[in-house]
């Protein structure tokens, strides 16, 4: 749903500035608590990764990945950074990746 994307530019600004972060090999996730207590989540996927088809498809994934789980996640904003490794990876293999960050910042806190 479009009500849960982060959007603004000056909002992934402050997101990264803030250097909160989790990541492996695959994904780097920048999050902080959000300003108007719903999860939205924006996702960045690098001009390495091909062309254009590749980039969107790579966001569509993740995005279903973050839709199937998205009640783990409890009122942050998050900015998740495709490396060039992940294009490697399998759904489940991605989805796996994903859950296990999402996980850790579960435990960490804001």
């Amino acid at each position: 749903n479009k009500q849960y994307r982060l959007k603004k530019s000056f909002e992934i600004e402050k997101l990264v500035k803030k250097r909160i972060s989790v990541g492996n090999a695959y994904f780097v996730m920048y999050y902080n608590l959000s300003s108007n207590k719903n999860t939205r989540v924006a996702i960045s996927v690098s001009k390495k990764l091909d062309n254009a088809v590749i980039r969107n498809k790579e966001k569509r994934i993740i995005r279903e990945i973050i839709r199937e789980n998205f009640d783990s996640i409890n009122c942050l904003d998050i900015l998740i950074v495709e490396k060039v490794k992940a294009l490697s990876l399998s759904f489940e293999e991605k989805k796996m990746e994903i859950i296990k960050l999402v996980n850790k910042i579960n435990r960490k806190g804001v």
